[in-house]
């Protein structure tokens, strides 16, 4: 029998279990009543990233609220690859795309970077935690990732774990094969992809990122990637040699 399918689907940080009640906030009711049409009796499914996915009911509507009753477990948690994605931030439209994206392709953290050649304001964390719920609500994704304050590059690389692979995006790079790169990393399943600003990095960053013990140098092919297009690229093919597609 096919899987039934539910269209509304809400994060919500509340704790998820069996008969349990969990309250809607204004914003979120209103989605649910007012522009997906649901009422009383219907059923949505909700997560929070810690208890997996549930099928709750609409018990009350409110203007400031809306009750929903928890029937039972879709989805059990279930663990997610550690890939981290580390990126200078760039205009506002293609900044929300990259978050957007990187959600739906199943990384666990998104880290904005200061570099030389970054011609962007500094996102607004709060906007970015908003863009990765929405993707993640879509995408059927049971996690929210991680959204940390921006920081310059320097500093990340200074601080990041001895145990984690660095897979350095080098737009201008003659490297092998990408897939072959990938699946020589033997260091451990915690990954960190690095990509640039739209003007590149510098030749000090290139040789900064590249003297790390754990870097790992990745050509995307013999055309320049826009830094949206550099992301998906990144992301998917190690998802696909390392990650969850396998």
């Amino acid at each position: 029998m096919a899987q039934k399918q539910f269209s509304v689907r809400i994060y919500i940080d509340a704790d998820l279990s069996q008969d349990k009640g969990v309250v809607l906030d204004k914003t979120q009711a209103h989605y649910v009543v007012t522009v997906m049409r649901r009422k009383i009796g219907d059923e949505i499914v909700l997560f929070n990233g810690r208890d997996g996915e549930w099928v709750g009911k609409v018990q009350e509507v409110r203007k400031s609220h809306a009750l929903i009753n928890l029937i039972s477990c879709l989805r059990e948690q279930a663990a997610e690859p550690d890939i981290h994605l580390v990126f200078s931030p760039v205009k506002k439209i293609q900044n929300a795309l990259i978050v957007q994206k990187a959600t739906e392709l199943g990384v666990s953290e998104l880290i904005p970077v200061q570099t030389l050649r970054t011609n962007s304001d500094r996102p607004r964390e709060d906007k970015m935690v908003l863009q990765a719920i929405e993707a993640a609500e879509q995408s059927e994704r049971l996690t929210i990732p991680i959204i940390q304050q921006t920081q310059k590059l320097e500093k990340y690389l200074a601080k990041m774990e001895p145990d984690r692979a660095l897979i350095f995006c080098h737009e201008r790079h003659d490297s092998k094969d990408p897939i072959s790169v990938l699946s020589g990393l033997t260091i451990s399943n915690k990954f960190a992809v690095l990509v640039g600003p739209e003007g590149g990095f510098s030749d000090a960053e290139r040789k900064m990122i590249m003297s790390c013990d754990n870097s790992h140098t990745l050509g995307l092919g013999p055309r320049i990637l826009r830094a949206e297009t550099a992301v998906v690229s990144a992301l998917s093919l190690l998802q696909a040699v390392r990650g969850d597609w396998q």
